[in-house]
């Protein structure tokens, strides 16, 4: 898949010898230039691995041999100890949880998506997380289960801390069902928007005047005025 490249000062080297097997995904609470820019930050203190606009762009500011600070756990009895975790297994090893985890931040405000994914940056998240699937594999020798089990949100981690991440309405089944799905028809063929229509392809993604799929495909005149009638009802004119 077309990933960019950069490298996040937020990052320990390595992992103290952990093997990640967890998949986290976060709603980024603001928009993806701006995500970015704040985990390339080193006031920020913050960074996932790989960052999902809603656009369906993918960025990875960590890599997966190193450790990203995006799900700080703690022994120390406040809001982020691993005993307020909802998942077993980080109740049991008691060490930081960015230590065996790889963070997706997926770009979104809660206030206004509460984690809900367009279409097309679902799409992205699919296939992200089977290649991240693949990477751990390669490197790791371990392959992390494309289940609910091991793909888990920011929240189950440190409900108390971070309790809406991602989002009441991230669709967790329908990723975990494309994942599942390994037929070729699984999922849409996404095909990168060109750099001159980045700007006005957020826009109408956002806005809900299109799904966010076949950027580039020639429209039918009622997928035209399918788009226009929703540019209407939006609220939108001249």
């Amino acid at each position: 898949m077309n990933i960019t490249e950069l490298t996040s000062p937020n990052r320990n080297s390595g992992r103290q010898g952990r093997t990640p097997d967890f998949i986290v995904c976060h709603i980024t609470d603001g928009s993806f230039d701006g995500a970015v820019s704040w985990v390339m930050n080193p006031e920020a203190q913050v960074s996932y691995h790989f960052l999902v606009a809603r656009d369906g762009r993918v960025t990875q500011v960590v890599d997966i041999q190193d450790t990203a600070w995006a799900n700080g756990t703690t022994n120390s009895g406040d809001n982020r100890d691993n005993k307020t975790s909802t998942i077993d297994t980080v109740l049991e090893r008691r060490v930081n949880a960015n230590l065996y985890t790889v963070s997706i931040g997926f770009e979104g405000r809660w206030a206004e998506t509460q984690g809900a994914l367009t279409a097309v940056q679902l799409s992205a998240g699919v296939e992200l997380i089977r290649h991240i699937q693949s990477e751990v594999k390669r490197v790791f020798g371990h392959q992390i289960p494309l289940s609910r089990t091991n793909i888990i949100g920011h929240n189950e981690i440190t409900p108390i801390h971070r309790p809406n991440c991602p989002g009441q309405k991230f669709p967790w089944d329908e990723l975990i069902s494309r994942l599942q799905d390994v037929s070729p028809s699984a999922e849409p063929v996404i095909t990168a928007v060109a750099p001159w229509a980045t700007e006005a392809w957020t826009w109408a993604v956002t806005n809900g005047i299109t799904d966010g799929t076949r950027p580039t495909d020639t429209a039918t005149r009622q997928e035209i005025v399918t788009m226009l009638h929703r540019l209407v009802e939006a609220g939108f004119s001249r």
